[in-house]
Parts: C-alpha cells; structure tokens; sequence
C-alpha cells in the first residue's frame, strides 16, 4: 500500500465535484482463497472497493498483507477512483461506507474536499459487485450464505456453531456407523427426521439428514449417489476446512468469533439438490439442527444401547426434548436376522450350520456314512435361520450369537457381540467384531490381543498341538485364525512390519493350505521388508501357483538377486504371459481404481 500524501489529497479537493455523483466504498475479504499465505495457512487478501452509482464503474486496490484491515487502503482507493480521467475523474457529493468506524476516519481526511461521508446498513452495490466477482472467479454462482437463511441471525448462527463444536468435540462418530440409521421420534422439520452420524470411516464428518428410512436404503443400495441427489435432495450438516465454506460464513466466523473445533471442523448446515441447487436452512429447521447436534453430543454409548433415549437440550429458541431411536438395538436378540437388499451375507455366518453339523455328527452314532448322511439332511433343511441349533454350552451359545451377528449392520453388531461375551469370555469372535467396528489404532490392536488369547483358551492348548498343517478344517479353530489375521493387518497398518510378518508367518505353519489368502499379502511385505530369502521359501513353498502374484513375485526376487539376467527375463516373459495388464500399473500409465473387484479371473484386468 502506497502513502496517502498531502499532494494527493489536495489534487483530489481541486476536481470538480459533481453532485449526482454517489460511492459506495468498504473493505473487504476477496471472494477467493489464497491457499498458502506467509504461515503456511490459507486466507482471503483484503481489498478496497469504489463503486460509482450513477455509472457502476469499480475500483478495486488489493492488500496482499494477510489479516490487514486498514482504513487507509479505502481512503487511497478513493482518491485513486476520483483522480483518474478513466474511471471518475471528479469528487463525488457524498461516500456511503457500512460502519461508522470507516466513516470516522474518512470524514477528516475529505472534509478539505467537501464529501460527505454517510454510515448505510447493507452496501447493495458492492455485495452485488462481489457476488458477480466471485462467481466469475469460481466459473459459477456464488452459493448462498448461512445469513440467507429465513430469519437467520447472527446470535442462532452463534448457537449453531457452540452446539456444531460440541458435537465435533465429543465425537459420537465413535459409536455409529453410516448404516446406523437414528429415528428422530420429538417433533421436527420434515426433512430432518431420520439420520446418520458421518466419520466412523475417518474421512467424511457430520449429520445426513432423511425423510423416510426407504429413502436411506435408495442411497445407501446406490451405486451413484450423485445420481441420486439429481433426483431428489436432502439436508446435512458437513464439517471441513474453512476454505469449504462460502465467502459469508467465513466472513462470519472470522468477523463475530464462533466457536469452532478445529481447522478441519468449521460446520455447514446446507441442502444439497437436484441440478446442483443449494439452500440454507430456515431460523426454525437452525434450530432443529442445533438441537439434533446437542442431543447427540450429549449421548453415551450406554444410552445409544438402550435403543431409545431422550435428552434435554437448550437452543435458540429455548428448551426443548429429542428422543432419538435406533429401532434395530430394541429388537430382541434371538429375532429372525433381517436380509438387506444388494447386501452380500457374510461368509463367516455360513459357518453356523458346519457347526451344527459337527456337534451333530459328534453326539450321534451312525452304522456307515449312508446312514449319517440321511441323518444329516433330515435335520438340516430349509432355511438356515429356520434350522434348531446343536449349541448347548455358554461358547456355543455365544458363537451362535456371533453368527447373527455377522449378518447384522450398524451397532446392532456391537449390541449382539456384547451379549456373546456376556455368555462366554471365550468367544474370539466376538472381540474380533469389535475390532472391526474400533476407530482408534490401539484400541484395535488390544482388541485383536484379547481375540487371540480367547480363541486360545477355546480350542485348548492339546488343538494347537496336535492339529497344525489343517487348523481350517476344524470349525472350532476358525475364529482364532481371523483374530490372528485381523492382528497381522492391524500390525501392517501400524508399521509394525515385522510383527506383522511373524503372525502371517504363523497362520500358514498352522494352515498351509491358506484358506484366507495369507501368502497374496505376506509375499509383498516380505519384499518390502528387504526379507529376500523369506520371500524366496514362500515362493518355493507355493510354486505352483499360477496367479499373476506368484509369477511376477518369481521375476522381481531373481531380479534382485541376478539383476537383468537371461533367467530374470525368462520368468518376466512367463509373468507377462500370465496377466498382461500388470505392466500398465506398475509403471503408472493406467490408474489403480478406487475400490478393487470382488473377485477376478486368471489373466484378467481384475487380477492386474
């Protein structure tokens, strides 16, 4: 910013003052985002504004200094706008500015030249000049304000954003996923009265909002929600980095100080809809929302698994009670397991009936095979859920428990597993699911640990024993394998690779047939991990497979160990023949796809 000098201020006076003349002057953030400024961190540059309004010409003069709100930078804006030919080339008769602040300043420095400066509540030319500013910069218009909002003010924004911190704070994402669908039962907009809590996968934090439960099964089932939201719309509350926000509600919590959790945690209360539409709520569906995020951030765990609670809240419109139900934890825990449309069963819940086989076969007696098998098809018919269970002992019962379970979604997993353990501590199962369903890295791992030692005590030390080389063929064994599996990956994820290695290492002494497909993710550690000659006796160990995994795994490790040799040729050419897409993607010129495929062929694009 250049001095404001005694010349230029008499230059100014000397212009010729026309009385038609009329600006609108102010200091503002700009419409757009410098992403990185001198601390590293983002923000808007603030910039003066002149606006003729007899002939809607502009000024503009940038401050490139972050947080530099400086009167001066307006008063230099104007004399800059009057001084020259091109754009005003005269004194205006009066200046309009939006506080009496500005106005206080500018009036001793303009009354030589005989402007009057007036305090106006809303600058419409300048918010106009802005919007269209922004909307060219953005490629498309602005969206609306939180302020935009039917008598939306700034103390129910205030509210808003205290309720928004404190649900960020407590972090109910913790104990719900996003097929828990919550039932708002106290009276409520139409839009807002069934929800999930978003953040249990780490990545997208908030509320979304729904009028019915078939039209969260229409989402959830959807293999292109944007497709859906071009059908319909619906409300939700998102949490992001200010820079998310529109211009006005950053403005807003910049310029009245709102409470806010965190960089990453400034609240948008907004409607998404067809064509790209986007609304602010109204004063009263604000305070709705407040409450909902009240309510929830005041919940335990232990209230959210009773089923049903209520909580008493105060908001802007005073106080009020919301009950909220998760109708699936008030059903009992012996019912018929609801089916899900488009959902694929768990094959762990498949195991029940080989269960049940197994103690059937072992309490009964048979004179030859012929017999057993009629046996076993006269008792085991029709659906599975209709078949009476064999289990008699408390970790039977608990396993039956934990097959229903399986099958389950959202916390209603957590409610059954619970229950399991209830029944018998021994129940690996059960602790494996809930380490499924953790979010915190440690609290995974000491859940995999118990997983370990109760499958352990289940199977008894004789089991581990005798029956290594075919553990997976004993039913009994399996929920022991999956905690150490689950163990191993938790490992990976931490770093911890060569603990991860050890346990991977383990499930193949006790199954070398490796029915959970250990040897296709403990090959790539091993070479991560510069563990050549481990990776070379797996290779051994498994030869002949003739998966793409296992050829290129033979090219890279004679790589390494020959470099380009006729032999690391020989087997790339045998790789290559084996799945020809595989190249593309180690080399980066195809993109590895956002979600792998469920299954795939030998040689196919879905095996590369």
């Amino acid at each position: 910013m250049s001095p404001i000098t005694p010349e230029m201020l008499t230059r100014f006076a000397r212009l010729p003052r026309n009385p038609a003349e009329v600006w609108q002057g102010g200091i503002v953030r700009m419409p757009a985002w410098v992403e990185k400024g001198p601390d590293g961190k983002p923000y808007r540059p603030w910039a003066a504004f002149c606006i003729s309004l007899r002939t809607g010409l502009v000024h503009q003069k940038m401050n490139t200094e972050t947080g530099a709100n400086d009167p001066a930078l307006l008063l230099e804006a104007l004399l800059e706008f009057g001084l020259d030919r091109k754009l005003a080339g005269c004194r205006p008769s009066r200046v309009e500015v939006v506080n009496e602040e500005l106005a206080t300043y500018l009036r001793p420095a303009l009354a030589d030249a005989g402007v009057a400066v007036t305090v106006t509540k809303e600058l419409a030319a300048l918010k106009e000049v802005l919007a269209h500013l922004g909307g060219h910069m953005r490629g498309k218009p602005l969206p609306p304000n939180a302020l935009d909002g039917s008598n939306v003010t700034v103390e129910r924004m205030r509210a808003f954003a205290s309720a928004a911190h404190d649900f960020y704070r407590a972090a109910p994402w913790r104990h719900f996923s996003d097929e828990d669908l919550v039932h708002v039962e106290s009276r409520i907009a139409k839009g807002l009265r069934h929800m999930t809590v978003l953040g249990a996968a780490g990545q997208t934090f908030g509320v979304g909002f729904y009028e019915t439960p078939k039209e969260f099964e229409a989402l959830f089932d959807s293999s292109d929600p944007e497709a859906y939201f071009e059908r319909r719309g619906k409300w939700a509350i998102l949490y992001g980095p200010m820079m998310d926000m529109s211009f006005g509600d950053a403005d807003l919590w910049e310029e009245h100080g709102l409470p806010v959790a965190g960089d990453q945690a400034y609240p948008i209360a907004v409607w998404f809809g067809p064509g790209g539409e986007v609304r602010r709520p109204d004063a009263g569906t604000l305070s709705d929302m407040e409450s909902i995020l009240r309510a929830l951030a005041a919940t335990s765990e232990n209230e959210i698994d009773q089923g049903r609670w209520s909580k008493e809240v105060q908001t802007a419109d005073g106080a009020r009670t919301v009950t909220l139900c998760l109708p699936d934890l008030l059903e009992p825990l012996d019912a018929p397991p609801k089916s899900y449309a488009g959902r694929v069963p768990d094959r762990r819940a498949m195991e029940r009936v080989m269960a049940d086989v197994e103690r059937f076969m072992a309490e009964s007696s048979f004179q030859n095979m012929h017999e057993a098998n009629a046996a076993i098809q006269a008792r085991f018919v029709g659906p599975m859920d209709a078949m009476p269970s064999t289990a008699t002992t408390p970790l039977e019962k608990a396993q039956d428990l934990m097959y229903r379970a399986f099958d389950a979604k959202g916390r209603r997993r957590i409610q059954i597993a619970r229950k399991a353990l209830e029944l018998s501590p021994d129940c690996a199962d059960a602790y494996v699911l809930l380490a499924e369903e953790a979010t915190e890295p440690d609290a995974i791992l000491d859940l995999y640990r118990q997983a370990i030692a109760a499958g352990e005590r289940a199977i008894g030390p004789e089991v581990v024993r005798d029956e290594v080389g075919h553990f997976w063929g004993i039913v009994k064994t399996r929920p022991y394998m999956r905690a150490k599996i689950g163990l191993a990956h938790c490992l990976q994820a931490m770093n911890r690779i060569d603990e991860a290695i050890v346990q991977y290492q383990d499930l193949l002494r006790l199954n070398p047939s490796d029915n959970q497909g250990v040897r296709d993710v403990l090959l790539p550690l091993l070479f991560v991990a510069g563990r050549d000659a481990d990776a070379r006796a797996l290779l051994a160990k498994y030869e002949g497979d003739p998966r793409a995994m296992w050829t290129y795994g033979w090219a890279l490790w004679t790589f390494r160990q020959e470099g380009d040799s006729p032999a690391a040729r020989e087997h790339l050419r045998e790789a290559i023949e084996s799945n020809r897409h595989v190249p593309k993607y180690l080399t980066g010129k195809t993109e590895m796809p956002e979600a792998l495929p469920a299954s795939y062929s030998l040689g196919s694009v879905e095996e590369a």
